[in-house]
């Protein structure tokens, strides 16, 4: 009777030990992580740089910066990032967003999947006076700062991240500066522009 106790117990014992040790295997969701890559990068016209968001050796968004072939009295330069296939940047007003700290990047955003202009820089009129057109350059000529929105996909899923970086023009130039990107690991996890952690 004793004998068939204790067995009974250490059966007990041994189902438990069993069953403890096959929930700590199971294959629970990854935590969520930012993966964020500091950076200094500038470049003027005629320059592009090939953005590798997670660091894979794959280009996901080229970003350049041109001067068009336009006849006097005007100049113009413009600064866009095209993405690769399938990738694509947080759109406002046609062309590619000026995000802010904080701003939610994900799955309710629209993606513009296309070459996108930041910013039109046009020097000088007659009258000296630079314009600007686009989300990046303000209508007097002058650049801005910002984060770009970026999604991106990894063997069939996609991901999101962002890019800081700021615009520069001034008379017969414009200047692009990337100072640093990041992403979120999960997959479909949103990201907010800036967040590092």
């Amino acid at each position: 009777m004793l004998f068939a106790s204790i067995c009974q117990n250490l059966s007990r014992f041994a189902i438990a030990t069993i069953a403890a040790v096959g929930l700590l295997t199971v294959a629970w969701p990854a935590e969520a992580k930012i993966v964020y890559t500091p950076t200094n990068i500038t470049i003027g016209v005629y320059g592009s740089y090939n953005l590798d968001v997670n660091n894979d050796g794959v280009t996901d968004f080229t970003i350049s910066v041109t001067r068009p072939i336009n006849p006097p009295p005007y100049w113009y330069i413009d600064v866009s990032e095209t993405p690769a296939s399938e990738n694509g940047v947080v759109v406002a007003n046609g062309g590619a967003a000026r995000l802010t700290y904080g701003d939610e990047i994900g799955p309710s955003q629209t993606f513009l999947g296309s070459e996108g202009l930041m910013a039109d820089f046009v020097c000088c009129s007659y009258y000296g006076k630079p314009w600007g057109v686009g989300n990046w350059i303000t209508k007097s000529g002058r650049g801005k700062k910002g984060y770009l929105g970026l999604s991106f996909q990894v063997n069939g899923e996609t991901f999101y991240g962002w890019a800081k970086q700021s615009v520069f023009c001034a008379e017969l130039d414009c200047d692009y500066a990337l100072t640093g990107y990041a992403y979120e690991t999960t997959p479909g996890m949103p990201i907010k522009a800036g967040h590092t952690k």
